[in-house]
């Protein structure tokens, strides 16, 4: 099984499946994305604007996958669920658990559920304004 990962360099994000790309954690949690063709670093831990995500799959029809910063609106559809109506938040992992998390309503629901939707609308590092609308 490939762990799926994503980079955000400060600029642009890179992908576990980017052709010549690898990353290697050291022990102390450091890490480094380097080009395996011998083209060097392309964005390490010790980068102050740096992030390493981690990956999910969701199956909705069809297996999209959630990283950890996604911005996502998801739509409770069943009647009488303790989550209502449209919550628009990053995702975080909480006490082991992926989920939405709206700052701004101090509201976090599963990022997985059998009863609602899920559409990714972006991520807090390409399009940080998707969250400041976030009610």
């Amino acid at each position: 099984m490939i762990t799926a990962y994503r980079v955000w360099d400060g600029e642009q994000m890179h992908y576990w499946d980017d052709e010549h790309l690898s990353l290697t954690i050291k022990n102390d949690g450091s890490w480094l994305l380097w080009h395996d063709s011998g083209g060097g670093c392309v964005v390490s831990s010790d980068d102050w604007d740096a992030a390493l995500m981690w990956g999910t799959d969701q199956v909705e029809n069809q297996v999209i996958t959630v990283y950890e910063g996604d911005v996502i609106e998801q739509e409770e559809t069943e009647l009488g669920s303790p989550y209502e109506g449209v919550l628009i938040g990053s995702v975080n992992m909480l006490e082991g658990q992926w989920c939405i998390v709206n700052e701004k309503k101090k509201e976090a629901r599963p990022v997985f559920s059998e009863t609602a939707k899920n559409k990714i609308l972006g991520d807090v590092f390409q399009n940080p304004e998707l969250l400041e609308g976030a009610e």
